[in-house]
Order: structure tokens, then C-alpha cells, then sequence
């Protein structure tokens, strides 16, 4: 039976899997070329009338329970390491805690009692740090990506796969005499005006020219649970995840196993 340590890793080793095969999904989705450009009232507008594949919600929440269930097998060991003090059933209610608020509004750091469910027994030094880890404290990017996991992971799990909706990358040179002089980008939504673009002030410099492309990406459409995350690509919001998971999180809980 594999232990905490090598379980976590082998799930985070398939979440990467299934960014793989997000991010594969995605380019199929975009090579597509979904969008359309209308005109309407006299205005270029974006308009996608083919709607992303739930595939990617069906791997993006499987990608996340990966994931979320690693530091579940990792908080499992740190208090199966203390049973001294472990209560009866442990086991049966143990899991890495991922708070974004605390009760009542009470400034952290939180008292032991409050995690008494998801870490029963646990050891003073340990408790320390899975604390410090909680999104309440809202510091770090970790903290913010580990409550974009809780948020996502309790839709995906207890009431439907996560939305998504499609967004259009425009990218934008703009060339005197064959010279790139100018660049820029915007990203676009169901509906977002095209702007005419404005080479008048390069014009007396020689002949201008403007190029643009478009480019479909695909972002969750939960801005209730996530607010401008929302505005993140899916693969680009899952892979950071992942990555402060592996770099953050997980050696501090592996340092807890081997040294309790």
C-alpha cells in the first residue's frame, strides 16, 4: 500500500496529466475557430457561437480532485503520526482544511478547536502550519490559489461541472514602412466591441499598416466563487494551481510527515 507521500505524488503526477490533455482540448476547441466577426448597428463585434466542450469541465474537475485528494493523503499521515492523541474514527473525517473565511469575521490566526473535524489529534507544530496555509489570510498567491481549488473542487463534486465560456485574444501590430512600431492586446467576450483601430498618428511617418488575429481561449464562468480568476484562462488557472500546490504546499506537509 502506497504511503500519504507517494500517493500525493502519484495524483499530482495525473492532475498534470489531465492539464495535458486540457490544454490539447482547448487547441482543438480553438483550431476550430469558433468565433465570428459581426456586424452590428454599425459595429464590429465578437460573436462565438459554438460553445467550448464540456470535455474540459469533465477534466478540469477530475484534474482538481487529483489535486485537492493529494493534500488530503498528506494530512491523513501527519495525523496518523501522532495517534497518541488521536481520536476514535479518525479517519473518517480527516482532510486538509481550505477556509476562505473565518467564522463570525474574527481576525486569524484561528484557534485549534475550530479545526477539530478536519484535524483531529493534530500536533501543535503541524497545526501551526496548515493554519498559516488557510486562504483567509489572503498574503499570498498561494493562498489565493488554494481557494480557487476549495471553490471549484465543491462545485465539480457536489453540484455540477464548473461553466465555462470562450474568450477571443485580439492581437494587434502596427507597422510604418514595414517596421513593427507598435503592439498590443485585449481579450474579448460574447459580444465585446471591436474597436477600429487607430493608425492616423503613424501615418505621417510613412505607410502604415495595422494587422490583427484572433485567438479563442476558453475561461470558467464562475465569477461568483472565483471573481477576476474568471478572467484567467482555464489551463493557464488550473496549471498555477498545480504549481503552488507542488512548490508551496506539499514539501511543507512532506517536512511534517518526516519530522513530526
Amino acid at each position: 500500500m502506497a504511503d500519504g507521500i507517494k500517493s500525493a505524488k502519484m495524483k499530482l503526477l495525473r492532475a498534470t496529466k489531465h492539464l495535458r490533455a486540457i490544454k490539447k482540448s482547448i487547441a482543438a476547441y480553438a483550431a476550430s475557430r469558433p468565433y465570428k466577426i459581426v456586424r452590428t448597428n454599425g459595429r464590429k463585434k465578437i460573436s462565438v457561437p459554438k460553445p467550448p466542450p464540456q470535455q474540459i469541465s469533465l477534466l478540469a474537475g477530475e484534474m482538481l480532485y487529483q489535486m485537492r485528494s493529494a493534500l488530503d493523503h498528506l494530512t491523513f499521515d501527519i495525523i496518523a503520526s501522532n495517534p497518541p492523541k488521536t481520536p476514535s474514527n479518525w479517519h473518517k473525517r480527516c482532510q486538509f482544511p481550505i477556509r476562505s473565511t473565518t467564522p463570525n469575521r474574527v481576525l486569524p490566526p484561528l484557534p485549534k478547536s475550530e479545526f477539530e473535524v478536519e484535524l483531529p489529534g493534530i500536533s501543535d507544530k503541524a497545526f501551526t502550519i496548515l493554519e498559516a496555509m488557510q486562504p483567509y489570510y489572503a498574503k499570498t498567491a498561494a493562498h489565493t490559489y488554494l481557494r480557487f481549488l476549495a471553490e471549484l473542487s465543491n462545485i465539480d463534486k457536489h453540484r455540477r461541472l464548473s461553466l465555462v465560456r470562450p474568450r477571443v485574444r485580439q492581437s494587434q501590430q502596427i507597422s510604418v514602412e514595414g517596421t513593427v512600431v507598435n503592439g498590443l492586446w485585449r481579450m474579448l467576450d460574447r459580444g465585446g466591441v471591436i474597436e477600429p483601430s487607430n493608425i492616423a498618428g503613424y501615418q505621417r511617418y510613412g505607410k502604415a499598416n495595422v494587422k490583427r488575429t484572433y485567438k479563442t481561449l476558453v475561461a470558467f464562468d464562475e465569477r461568483g466563487c472565483l471573481g477576476d480568476g474568471t478572467d484567467l484562462p482555464v489551463d493557464f488557472l488550473l496549471q498555477m494551481i498545480l504549481y503552488h500546490i507542488e512548490v508551496f504546499v506539499v514539501p511543507e506537509l512532506i517536512r511534517l510527515i518526516e519530522n513530526p
